[in-house]
C-alpha cells in the first residue's frame, strides 16, 4: 500500500493563537509522561516547563 499525499488549500487551515500552540505543548508533555514516567522522575525541568506553559495559558486567559 502506497501512503496518499493530500494537498489543503492554506486559506483552508484556520491560524492557530499562542493559546493553541500551548495547549499543544502540553499535550505533548503529557503524552510524553504517560509515555516516560521515569524521565519525568529524574527531569524536574520538564516540571518546571509544564508549570510555565501553564501559568503562560492562565495569563493570556485572564485577559479575555
Amino acid at each position: 500500500m502506497r501512503p496518499r499525499l493530500y494537498v489543503v488549500a492554506a486559506d483552508a487551515i484556520p491560524e492557530e493563537g499562542a493559546a493553541e500552540h500551548i495547549r499543544n505543548a502540553l499535550q505533548m508533555l503529557a503524552d510524553h509522561e504517560t509515555a516516560h514516567p521515569a524521565v519525568w522522575t529524574f527531569s524536574p525541568e520538564l516540571r518546571a516547563c509544564e508549570a510555565r506553559l501553564f501559568k503562560a495559558l492562565f495569563k493570556m486567559n485572564e485577559g479575555r
